[in-house]
């Protein structure tokens, strides 16, 4: 993962700690689905991003966050080791874990700086 990527994807999961411990799970989830975005095209990375919706889900005793977290984390292991995951998809459990979503613009900037995350931003029309 490029440095810069890995930099603001550290950054989102220290700003999702940082809420859940503001007693701010909305915000948290905020911040972890930003993560998603930026880590989805790398194996640990995009786990860490549903653990920690999963740990959200599980707070917020939310059993189809929970559900969904459970099976999208495997989900995450094949689709990000065979470069199969749906463009800027935020990885939460209440958006269809196979549509495609429009990147928001720093994060496309941070994307492209990657060799793997850019390679996937090629035929996006977003």
């Amino acid at each position: 993962m490029h440095p810069r990527l890995h930099a603001a994807f550290t950054a989102e999961m220290r700003s999702a700690e940082l809420a859940l411990a503001g007693n701010d799970p909305d915000g948290a989830f905020a911040h972890l689905e930003r993560a998603h975005v930026l880590g989805q095209w790398h194996v640990g990375a995009h786990v860490r991003a549903h653990l920690g919706m999963l740990r959200i889900g599980w707070q917020r005793r939310d059993p189809p966050e929970v559900l969904g977290q459970l099976l999208r984390i495997p989900g995450a292991i094949a689709g990000s080791a065979l470069g199969r995951v749906p463009r800027g998809n935020t990885g939460g459990s209440r958006v269809s874990a196979f549509r495609g979503m429009p990147i928001p613009p720093d994060l496309r900037e941070l994307l492209q700086l990657d060799k793997r995350s850019s390679a996937h931003l090629a035929d996006d029309n977003a």
